[in-house]
């Protein structure tokens, strides 16, 4: 069972591994990132930065969605990390879904090209990540900006009231499907 998604481009670094670990207390951490999946070096990076007691799992997002519909996962309590609300959205839709949405530091690593909006300072979304997490609010999953659980908390409808300004200018940007 999913108990928290956090979109954050930094995956597990201090903030994820104790703020929220702590707050959550997971049994899993599951990495969901087609990159991390593969790059052993960064993988061998987020297990140290892992605490202890907590199941550290790094899969690409198509093995992710294959381990949480696997019925085995479905007692366990599973904090999933991934690096955009995009995958987070592609889990989303492939698996039974789940509640709660954090959209945490992304943006921090921005890419050439990408329009930032920032939310909370560190916290920032793309008109893309913002179609994404306003299909799946939608559909009732709680979408919030935090970085720690100590610190300021902004609904979704806060965020929708920031990034809409910028986005519903083009209609055809919200109504796009995943």
């Amino acid at each position: 069972m999913i108990i928290m998604v956090r979109a954050d481009d930094r995956l597990i670094h201090g903030m994820v591994a104790v703020s929220w670990t702590s707050h959550l207390q997971p049994q899993t951490i599951l990495v969901a990132n087609n990159v991390a999946a593969k790059d052993s070096f960064k993988a061998m990076t987020m297990k140290m930065a892992k605490p202890a007691g907590v199941n550290l799992v790094i899969k690409s997002l198509d093995d992710s969605v294959k381990a949480l519909n696997n019925p085995i996962n479905d007692k366990k309590k599973i904090f999933l990390v991934t690096e955009t609300v995009k995958d987070a959205a592609y889990i989303y839709e492939r698996t039974a879904g789940f509640g709660h949405l954090n959209v945490g530091t992304a943006g921090v690593n921005k890419k050439e090209g990408e329009t930032y909006i920032a939310t909370l300072p560190q916290v920032f979304m793309t008109e893309e990540e913002f179609r994404f997490a306003k299909k799946m609010a939608d559909r009732g999953v709680e979408i919030f900006a935090q970085i720690t659980p100590t610190r300021e908390r902004m609904e979704f409808k806060d965020i929708e009231k920031i990034l809409s300004r910028r986005c519903y200018r083009n209609s055809s940007i919200i109504n796009r499907t995943f």
